[in-house]
């Protein structure tokens, strides 16, 4: 039943959580005990605590779904909203949810009006699916995108920012800046404000990607720069997967839609948002219960302490013990909690340099080898991303590092 699911996600007693980080807090989460987890930032964990009020509110849903749908769950919804917005620094009328930072991006594509001629500046750190996602919004409107690489090394943000609206300003038309606050497979952190500031000036609309930033950094959304911006929540915050957020400026939300059109179309966008039919809410109203976790913990602050130096750590050692390099950014640049080194996958190795020699080394290291990490692709070369959380120690890295030089052994 609901309920022995709900006992079974109850952790033994919530002061457990108040035990120093590391591996005794991974009895807090469901992972697999014989598992080495270092890929946090694919999918995230939720903790037993999250899991437990998600069960309860199921629960209480399918018990009255009647009283659910028409009275319970909007105050409840708008708890959370109050909740997310205190977190990430945003005037809860200028926020929605929706299920991930993908579906987002695409609301905002989507809700766009373009012209034959406008183009949307990415990169090629951009996350696969929002890429395709512009391709889509700009080929039904006869419009075009600029790809910009990022040149490596990153000396400075200032750098960074010249290469961007350099991009802009050799290439007519851009209308809209689509690029990340924390890129996906490089775990480089763009200078956000510095952006919005220059492209502004340039009469260009910023969408930020920030899937990873919640919880990784502090967020102040409102005084951000950006137009629209879009994050994970299942990340970094610990919520359930199915938890994103969509921030929209005073300016644009009366031109924002959500992909589906529902009964509370040609009402305010909170309202639009909200009414999606007979949809799951739950893992939006569990973003109370997820930032209590987070903030148990010790906040960011605690979580960064224990995270910055295990990772830190942990890539000088994979570097030397591969022979290798870690990715030529400045640390300001860094994500707080990956890192990204090159994979110097030898040339007699049974994984090729390709994109898909990766992946079947990924693949490897889970099914085989139960290590579960992230190989990726960019400037023609695969690098390990690795990620850290509170559960992670020494132990974790020095199995990866074992694995690793066993695998190119073969």
């Amino acid at each position: 039943s609901l309920l022995q699911e709900r006992e079974k996600f109850t952790p033994p007693m919530e002061k457990s959580i108040k035990r120093e980080l590391g591996k005794e807090i991974k009895k807090e989460f469901l992972l697999e005990d014989e598992t080495v987890f270092v890929n946090h930032g694919s999918y995230g964990a939720v903790p037993r605590v999250v899991q437990a009020e998600r069960v309860a509110l199921l629960e209480k849903m399918d018990r009255h779904p009647d009283r659910w749908f028409r009275n319970d769950v909007r105050p409840l919804y708008d708890e959370a909203v109050k909740e997310l917005s205190h977190f990430v620094g945003a005037a809860p009328e200028n926020l929605v949810f929706v299920t991930n930072a993908t579906a987002g991006i695409n609301t905002v594509l989507k809700s766009l009006h373009l012209e034959p001629g406008d183009k949307i500046l990415m990169t090629k750190h951009t996350y696969q699916a929002c890429a395709f996602a512009a391709e889509s919004a700009v080929k039904r409107a006869g419009a075009g995108t600029v790809v910009m690489d990022i040149s490596l090394p990153v000396h400075s943000e200032d750098s960074f920012v010249e290469q961007v609206v350099e991009t802009c300003k050799t290439n007519a038309g851009i209308r809209l800046a689509m690029l990340d606050h924390i890129s996906s497979p490089s775990a480089i952190v763009f200078p956000v404000s510095k952006l919005a500031k220059e492209l502004h000036k340039l009469g260009i609309l910023l969408l930020v990607d920030g899937a990873h930033a919640p919880g990784q950094i502090v967020l102040d959304i409102e005084n951000l720069g950006a137009d629209f911006y879009v994050a994970n929540l299942h990340k970094w915050c610990y919520a359930p997967r199915g938890c994103a957020f969509l921030w929209v400026a005073p300016s644009h939300r009366d031109s924002m839609e959500p992909l589906v059109t529902s009964h509370s179309y040609k009402m305010d966008m909170v309202e639009q948002f909200f009414m999606q039919g007979t949809i799951d809410h739950t893992p939006y109203l569990c973003v109370k219960a997820a930032l209590k976790f987070y903030n148990d913990l010790g906040g960011h602050e605690a979580i960064l302490g224990h995270i910055q130096p295990l990772l830190d750590w942990a890539q000088d050692m994979l570097s030397k013990a591969m022979d290798t390099t870690k990715l030529p950014v400045p640390h300001s640049m860094q994500a707080p909690f990956m890192r990204v080194i090159r994979l110097p996958i030898p040339e007699h190795s049974v994984y090729s340099m390709t994109r898909q020699g990766g992946i079947n080394l990924m693949k490897d290291l889970y099914t085989n080898h139960k290590v579960v990490v992230a190989v990726v692709a960019f400037s023609n070369q695969p690098w390990l991303r690795i990620s850290a959380n509170v559960y992670n120690c020494k132990e974790d890295y020095l199995s990866l590092r074992d694995t690793l030089i066993m695998c190119f052994k073969q």
